[in-house]
C-alpha cells in the first residue's frame, strides 16, 4: 500500500524494488496534458522523475515524493495524479482568539503537504477587528481590543499589520496556497460599530463583544454613507490580496436594527423588496459592485443568500444546513452558481469528536440534495471557528485529523476513497504531522466510543450554555437588551 494523503488518482506498482534515492535526485519533464495542477511521478532504474506542465504541478508531485519518502527508501511506481475539485480549503477564524503569524506559517505547511490550496482567513467579527486600516485606523485602535472574554477577565487585543499580511500572502504562494481574506457584512460587526458607530442604524455607541452567539448589532443597509465607506474599507484590504475571491461572510445577520431604521425603510419602500433578505442582497449587489471593479469575486455563506435578487457572480459558501438554507443553495446550484461546500454537521473543525468524528468527517455525503450533477462545486472547505480555541495546541488537535479527511476528499476520486484503507495511510502521514511539530488527535480519540463521544458533546454544549447565561446576566446588568 502507498502511503499518501490524500490518495493519488492512479497508482502502478511496477515491482517490489526499492530505491535509496534522495527526493532533491527528482528530474522533471516537460509533459502536456497535466492541467494546472497535475503530474506524473516514476520511479524507477534511471531515477526520480516528474512529468507536468506547471511549477503547480511539480510541486504537488514534490509533495507526494516527500511522504513516499518517509520510509527512507522509495518504491518501483508510476503515479498519476490530478485533484477533483479546484478549491480545497481551510479556514481559520483569529478574531475570536488571536493566533500569531508563525502559527499561521505552521498550518499552511501542513496544508500544503495535504495538497490543500486555499487559506480562507477570518479577519473581523463582533469580538474584534485584525486587519490594519490606514483610512479607518479607529478599526483596529478600538476594534482590536476587549476588556476580556466569557467573563474570564483578561484582556485581548491584536491585528496583523499590512506588512504581516503580506508576508503570510508570499509564504502561502510559495506553498501554492491561495490566502482569501473575510470581512464579514452586514452581520458581525459590532467590534467596527465600537470604532465607528456611524456604521449602525442608530448610531449608538457599543463595545467590542466578549462573548460568542449572534450579536444584533448589523451595519446600516439604508444609509449611502455606510455602504460607501465599507467599499472604501474593502477596496484598501484587497490591495494586500492578489486572490481572485474575496469573502464577504453575509452569515447571521438580525433583521431586528433594519426593522426599526427609517433609512432601512426607505431603502425598502423605494426598491419594493419585501423583506430583509432582498434588503440585504442589495447592500452586498453594492459592495461586490466595488469590488468587481477591481478584479475580485466575491463570496458569501448561503444564509446571507436567500434572497433572488443576489447577484448571480456571487460565489455561494454552503455551511447551514437548515431546511430553507439548503433549499437555497439548491435552487442557485441548479442556475449553475458556483458552490463551495463546508456542511455544518460534517466539516466544522471546533465541535468535539464525539459529535463530529473523524469518520463521520471523511463520509459526510458531498453535494446538495435535490441536485444530481456535482458540476456547480467549485470544492471543500473545513472551518474552524475559535470561540472555544485559545491556544496553537487546541487549534491543531480540533483540526487535524479530521483536516486530512476533509483534504482527501476534495482531491482524490469517490472511487478512490475508503475510509478503513485511509486510516492505514493516515497512520504514516502522522509523521509528516511531527515533523512539522503539529500537534493531532490519535485515531483512535478522533472516533470515540458512544458514551465517551456523548460526554464529550454533553461537556462542550454544558460549557457553551453556561458562558451565554453569564454574558446575558452581564447585558442585564449595563441594561442591554440580550
Amino acid at each position: 500500500m502507498i502511503s499518501v494523503v490524500p490518495k493519488p488518482q492512479r497508482v502502478r506498482l511496477l515491482s517490489q524494488k526499492q530505491y535509496l534515492y534522495q527526493p532533491t535526485e527528482a528530474k522533471r519533464f516537460l509533459e502536456e496534458g497535466h492541467g494546472q495542477e497535475g503530474y506524473r511521478l516514476l520511479i524507477d532504474n534511471e531515477g526520480i522523475k516528474i512529468y507536468c506542465g506547471t511549477e503547480e504541478g511539480a510541486f504537488r508531485a514534490q509533495i507526494t515524493l516527500k511522504q513516499l519518502y518517509t520510509e527512507k527508501k522509495l518504491p518501483n511506481i508510476e503515479i498519476w495524479d490530478f485533484p477533483k475539485y479546484q478549491h480545497r480549503g481551510y479556514m481559520l477564524d483569529c478574531v475570536r482568539h488571536f493566533f500569531t503569524i508563525e502559527t499561521i506559517k505552521k498550518q499552511i505547511q501542513a496544508m500544503a503537504m495535504l495538497k490543500l490550496n486555499v487559506f480562507h482567513w477570518h479577519l473581523t467579527d463582533d469580538q474584534g477587528w485584525r486587519i490594519e486600516s490606514k483610512k479607518y485606523p479607529l478599526l483596529t485602535e478600538i476594534g482590536a481590543k476587549r476588556e476580556q472574554t466569557m467573563g474570564d477577565g483578561k484582556p485581548v487585543s491584536g491585528f496583523y499589520t499590512r506588512e504581516q499580511i503580506k508576508e503570510i500572502v508570499r509564504f502561502a504562494k510559495q506553498h501554492y496556497i491561495e490566502v482569501i481574506p473575510e470581512i464579514d457584512i452586514p452581520g458581525h460587526m459590532t467590534a467596527a460599530i465600537a470604532a465607528y458607530p456611524l456604521l449602525s442604524c442608530d448610531g449608538k455607541e457599543v463595545k467590542v463583544s466578549e462573548g460568542p452567539g449572534i450579536h444584533k448589532n448589523v451595519a446600516c443597509a439604508g444609509k449611502d454613507s455606510v455602504i460607501s465607506m465599507l467599499g472604501e474599507v474593502l477596496e484598501e484590504a484587497a490591495e494586500l490580496f492578489p486572490c481572485k475571491y474575496f469573502h464577504l461572510g453575509g452569515d447571521e445577520a438580525p433583521r431586528d436594527k433594519w426593522d426599526a431604521c427609517p433609512d432601512c425603510a426607505k431603502r425598502m419602500v423605494e426598491n419594493s423588496f419585501k423583506n430583509g433578505d432582498e434588503l440585504q442582497a442589495y447592500m452586498m449587489n453594492a459592495l461586490c459592485e466595488r469590488l468587481e471593479k477591481i478584479g475580485k469575486t466575491v463570496i458569501n455563506w448561503n444564509d446571507g443568500m436567500k434572497a433572488e435578487n443576489i447577484k448571480d457572480s456571487i460565489v455561494m459558501h454552503h455551511w447551514k444546513e437548515s431546511k430553507q438554507c439548503n433549499a437555497a443553495t439548491a435552487r442557485e446550484a441548479a442556475k449553475g452558481r458556483p458552490v463551495i461546500y463546508s456542511p455544518f454537521f460534517g466539516y466544522y473543525l471546533d465541535y468535539p469528536y464525539g459529535m463530529t468524528s473523524l469518520k463521520k468527517t471523511y463520509t459526510y455525503n458531498i453535494g446538495v440534495k435535490g441536485v444530481e450533477s456535482e458540476n456547480y462545486l467549485l470544492g471543500l472547505e473545513a472551518p474552524l471557528w475559535t470561540e472555544y480555541v485559545d491556544t496553537e495546541e487546541q487549534l491543531e488537535k480540533q483540526t487535524y485529523p479530521r483536516l486530512c479527511a476533509v483534504a482527501e476528499r476534495a482531491w482524490s476520486s469517490v472511487k478512490s476513497t475508503n475510509y478503513n484503507e485511509f486510516t492505514l495511510r493516515l497512520k504514516r502521514f502522522y509523521k509528516i504531522l511531527d515533523a512539522l511539530g503539529v500537534k493531532y488527535v490519535t485515531i483512535e480519540n478522533a472516533n470515540p466510543a458512544f458514551i465517551e463521544g456523548k460526554k464529550a458533546v454533553l461537556r462542550f454544549y454544558l460549557n457553551a450554555l453556561k458562558v451565554q447565561i453569564k454574558e446575558r446576566k452581564k447585558k442585564k446588568k449595563e441594561g442591554i437588551k440580550a
